[in-house]
């Protein structure tokens, strides 16, 4: 054993790569990167319930599924069953920056527009994909989901600003949507059957219909900058967050088609994530300044509260001693 070998990190919460979340049972995680590392979170009182291994490579997507974390880190995707590594998948020929826990599978997408299929049932086995798509030339993916209700289907959304409807089982390119001539940054479903949300680096955001690609309302961000996260709220309320590279939270009521109330100091760099939880009025967000919260809208006036955070320094400590051991627990 080496002297003054690392044994752990202190205040490190998060990076920029968004979160992944999921729900097992009546409870629900939240996988944070921390570098080359990574760690799951209970979202009921924000403490860490599993932290996972230091890997060669900067993770750079995260993504979820029973028991299993999957990471990016380079071209390959590392599979762990807890904390321990049981496989790796490799196949790309450039570095992956998107995945997405998609039903019995995983979708995984590079730099170079290449989307493999992983089954996950085959998890503990370093096996090549079942599938690859490819999704051509000038489309650059910036951000990949599932529109609810679209069986085996997935959306696209690139730097060049168009998207791409695509069904993984019959690897065929559905439809092209051209976009707003301004890149995609996030692009999630709504509670409505067909609708999505789309934030662009241009600072508006697009509440969309897939079926008839008709636009529904677009949104200006209230602040400067390119929206960076979304998400929708599922108890009944119209609303929708949106978080902003200023990390400036705006709240916008989607029957009143205005901007409901705007959380200014809710982080104090971009927003990578953003997640309200199943039918509740909470909403957790993350960002770049190695912190993650959750806020509560319980209030007469529909303002959202700080509820729970976890955070460390939002820039690199410039003093660090020890404290007196008398009277300090």
């Amino acid at each position: 054993m080496r002297l003054f070998e690392p044994f752990r990190a202190l205040g490190y919460i998060t990076d920029g790569v968004p979160f992944a979340v999921q729900r097992r049972g009546i409870e629900t995680f939240v996988t944070l990167s921390v570098g080359k590392a990574w760690q799951i979170y209970n979202c009921a009182k924000l403490t860490a319930v599993l932290v996972g291994p230091q890997m060669d490579k900067k993770i750079r997507a995260l993504a979820c599924w029973r028991d299993f974390t999957f990471a990016a880190t380079g071209n390959d995707i590392a599979v762990f069953r807890r904390a321990h590594q049981v496989a790796t998948w490799s196949g790309h020929n450039a570095k992956v920056t998107l995945l997405l826990s998609f039903g019995q599978h995983v979708l995984s997408v590079d730099l170079e527009g290449c989307l493999f299929i992983w089954a996950v049932a085959e998890v503990n086995q370093n096996r090549p994909p079942i599938g690859q798509i490819q999704l051509g030339e000038k489309f650059s993916p910036s951000c990949i989901m599932h529109p609810d209700t679209y069986l085996n289907k997935v959306l696209i959304g690139s730097e060049e600003g168009s998207l791409q409807l695509w069904n993984v089982n019959t690897r065929k390119k559905l439809y092209e949507f051209k976009g707003w001539g301004s890149s995609i940054r996030c692009c999630v479903s709504s509670p409505a059957l067909d609708v999505v949300g789309i934030g662009c680096s241009d600072g508006k955001i697009h509440v969309h219909n897939l079926r008839y690609d008709e636009e529904i309302v677009t949104f200006m961000h209230s602040t400067r900058g390119a929206v960076t996260a979304l998400s929708f709220r599922t108890d009944g309320q119209p609303l929708l967050a949106a978080g902003g590279s200023s990390g400036v939270i705006s709240i916008w009521n989607l029957e009143k088609k205005k901007l409901q109330s705007v959380i200014k100091d809710a982080h104090d760099s971009s927003v990578c994530s953003l997640h309200f939880f199943a039918n509740e009025p909470v909403l957790m967000s993350s960002a770049t300044d190695n912190s993650i919260k959750m806020w509560i809208f319980d209030t007469t006036d529909g303002e959202a509260r700080l509820l729970k955070y976890r955070s460390g320094h939002s820039a690199p400590p410039m003093c660090i001693r020890f404290g007196i051991s008398r009277g300090v627990s």
